[in-house]
C-alpha cells in the first residue's frame, strides 16, 4: 500500500506532525523554565516547603526604616515563623494569636540560624508589644538585628 501513497502522504505530512509536536514542546518547557518558582500569594500558607508566602530568610522580612506602628490594641503586628520542620505549626499558633486580637502579618518557615526556643525578635520600640506576646507564647526576647522587620515582631515557634 506504500506504493500507492504520494510524496506528501509518506513523508511531508509525518515531518510536520513532528515539527509541530517538537515546537509545541519547546514552547511549553521554555515557558515553565521562565516561570517565577516563588509566585505572591494573596493568603499565607504554612508548608513544609520553602516557598511561603512570609520570606523566609531574615534579609528578606520588610526592613521599612519607619517607626513600628502598633493596631488599635497598641501592639505590633506579629510575623509568625515555624522554627520546626513540623507543617503547619506557623499556621496554627498564627490563627492562635489572631483569635487573641492580635494581627499576624503572614506565617512561614524560619530559614535563617536555628533557633534552640520559641523567639520574640522585636524592632526598637516593640519591647512592651513582646513581652505581652511572650506571656502568651512562652518566647524568649531578642532585640532584631538590621535584617529582620522593623515594624513587627518576628516569632519564631519552636514546639
Amino acid at each position: 500500500m506504500s506504493g500507492n501513497q504520494s510524496f506528501n502522504q509518506r513523508v511531508t505530512i509525518p515531518l510536520v506532525v513532528i515539527l509541530a509536536t517538537v515546537s509545541t514542546l519547546f514552547f511549553g518547557g521554555y515557558k515553565l523554565w521562565k516561570q517565577d518558582p516563588n509566585p505572591t500569594s494573596s493568603q499565607p500558607t504554612d508548608s513544609a516547603s520553602p516557598m511561603e508566602s512570609v520570606p523566609a530568610t531574615p534579609t528578606d522580612l520588610p526592613t521599612s526604616s519607619s517607626e513600628p506602628t502598633a493596631d488599635a490594641t497598641g501592639r505590633l503586628p506579629v510575623i509568625v515563623l515555624n522554627g520546626t520542620e513540623t507543617p503547619g505549626l506557623a499556621k496554627s499558633m498564627g490563627d492562635e494569636l489572631h483569635d487573641a486580637d492580635w494581627v499576624v502579618d503572614g506565617t512561614g518557615n524560619w530559614m535563617g540560624t536555628p533557633v534552640l526556643e520559641t523567639t520574640i525578635f522585636y524592632p526598637v520600640g516593640g519591647l512592651s508589644s513582646a513581652q505581652e506576646l511572650a506571656l502568651q507564647t512562652g518566647g524568649t526576647l531578642v532585640e532584631a538585628t538590621s535584617d529582620l522587620s522593623k515594624t513587627a515582631l518576628t516569632l519564631v515557634i519552636i514546639q
